[in-house]
């Protein structure tokens, strides 16, 4: 499940005309992919979420396709198909928060990822809302952006007592 989620966002980047235009986004894509490798760094003994996927696949390598397939694929498309018009912007940014939501819930529900230490899906759909918002943030006022990260991360882990010190 969590495969073919990557596969598709990966096919919707590709067969789209959003993969010529990859390199005007390319620094939010590998922002986004540090920060997902900055939590499994942070958490690494005290995941708030894991990985249970299907096939031969582990949480280490699910999460590895998520941080170099699927959240480059959807920054770009996100990034890429953003509209102009007011009313649209926001109706665009609950549709993204929405989707990602859905496909979380899906995961949940299929017992394909877990949640530890008081995280759910209400989190994670707050998450979102901060994630999409963000994205956009760092492609139009860059420092704004960095800002919301490092406070999101700081809030995060002083919130869930994430342990930085060794055992």
């Amino acid at each position: 499940m969590i495969l073919i989620t990557n596969l598709l966002f990966l096919a919707a980047a590709l067969a789209t005309g959003a993969r010529k235009e990859w390199q005007k986004y390319y620094d939010v894509m590998l922002f986004v992919s540090l920060c997902n490798l900055l939590y499994n760094f942070l958490c690494y003994d005290y995941m708030i979420w894991a990985f249970h996927p299907d096939f031969l696949l582990s949480h280490k390598t699910a999460d590895l396709l998520n941080t170099f397939i699927l959240l480059p694929s959807a920054v770009l498309l996100y990034l890429h198909f953003y509209p102009a018009a007011a009313l649209s912007k926001r109706i665009y940014y609950f549709i993204w928060v929405a989707g990602f939501s859905t496909i979380e819930f899906i995961w949940h529900a299929f017992g394909r990822i877990a949640y530890e230490h008081g995280w759910n899906i209400y989190w994670s759909i707050a998450f979102y809302f901060t994630m999409f918002g963000t994205i956009r943030l760092l492609h139009t006022r860059r420092k704004a952006g960095l800002l919301v990260s490092l406070i999101s991360v700081v809030f995060l882990v002083i919130y869930y007592r994430v342990p930085l010190t060794g055992k």
